[in-house]
């Protein structure tokens, strides 16, 4: 008697917790979150609010407010990863679906994709550009004479002969950037020559807050970034070789020009979300040249959702050049 009654309350107990992990599995599902980059209307925004940074914040706010709270494997609310105004306007914030719905039905909302990862593309050199050194548009413009160039890549190794700032007069007073100190970098690193140093990464712990960013400053661990940086403006470098050979002095394309390095890329990752937030730095620091050798591997991705030619065309409206690599 008490076997026969004990198999079939078994199988209840079996199917009750079958249903509730089914049913959690469900809710976890919905509440999954990503990363999205989002782009406002900024003539839109309430005159209640004092700046881009309090309307974004308060967006993320009210979604809190209204969208049921859910948990997901790291994230326990929508979270504000950056803000953005320089290049493009809107932030990038960690969403759920649920909460990605309810901010499309706010005021000032244009678009809204997941965070994706890019990827480094080959640099030339000036000989593809067909440039003489004794002649023509490369001396003529001064060997790049105080223009500011910001380098977007993978850090800088500061301590290489072409980032010294011999014959380099001041920095010019209308650079408003810094030098952020990190992680075996410090502020003394930087001259009249590498004039800023600054590093995002905060799309990479948006992706995954347990991750450990082991080189958590804008020195290059990769060595991309240095050789884009020296090659668009190393300064002259003499008695250089490769193990002895081909001796002479080594320069970049302008020599005298200042770099401004803001790394995106660690060996964590590099997100687009870091890769935007650094451009919007780099125009509001007043650089006149972005340089981009990054891209999405690939994957045809249509212009109204491709944040580099979005943020690009925004530097542009603000007399900044963008020189991005087309490809592998």
């Amino acid at each position: 008697m008490g076997s026969r009654m004990g198999l079939p309350y078994c199988l209840h107990l079996l199917f009750l917790s079958w249903f509730l992990s089914a049913h959690v599995f469900c809710l976890l599902a919905v509440a999954q979150r990503s990363t999205y980059i989002v782009h406002l209307d900024k003539s839109l925004m309430p005159n209640i609010f004092a700046d881009h940074h309090h309307w974004h914040s308060s967006t993320i706010d009210s979604i809190k407010a209204t969208v049921p709270s859910s948990v997901d494997r790291f994230h326990s609310a929508p979270k504000l990863v950056y803000s953005y105004d320089s290049v493009i306007h809107g932030f990038s914030a960690v969403l759920s679906q649920d909460e990605l719905e309810a901010l499309k039905k706010l005021p000032g909302f244009v678009s809204a994709y997941k965070d994706t990862t890019v990827e480094p593309h080959t640099t030339y050199t000036s000989d593809f550009l067909k440039l003489n050194p004794s002649s023509g548009l490369w001396p003529a413009s001064g060997l790049g004479q105080d223009v500011i160039i910001g380098v977007l890549d993978s850090g800088i190794w500061p301590e290489s002969a072409s980032f010294r700032d011999d014959g380099m007069p001041e920095v010019p007073k209308r650079w408003k950037g810094i030098c952020k100190p990190g992680t075996q970098f410090n502020t003394s690193l930087c001259n009249r020559k590498l004039i800023g140093a600054n590093y995002f990464n905060k799309g990479i712990l948006a992706n995954d807050p347990t991750v450990n960013i082991s080189m958590n400053s804008a020195r290059d661990t990769d060595g991309h970034g240095t050789h884009v940086a020296s090659i668009a403006a190393g300064n002259f470098a003499k008695g250089v070789s490769h193990f002895g050979y081909a001796p002479g002095t080594a320069k970049g394309v302008a020599p005298r020009a200042r770099l401004a390095v803001y790394k995106f890329r660690f060996d964590e990752g590099l997100f687009t979300s870091d890769l935007v937030a650094a451009m919007d730095q780099a125009v509001a620091d007043g650089v006149d040249i972005i340089s981009i050798s990054y891209g999405f591997r690939f994957n045809f991705i249509p212009l109204y959702e491709d944040s580099i030619s979005i943020a690009s065309f925004g530097a542009m409206m603000k007399g900044v050049l963008v020189s991005a690599s087309a490809g592998i």
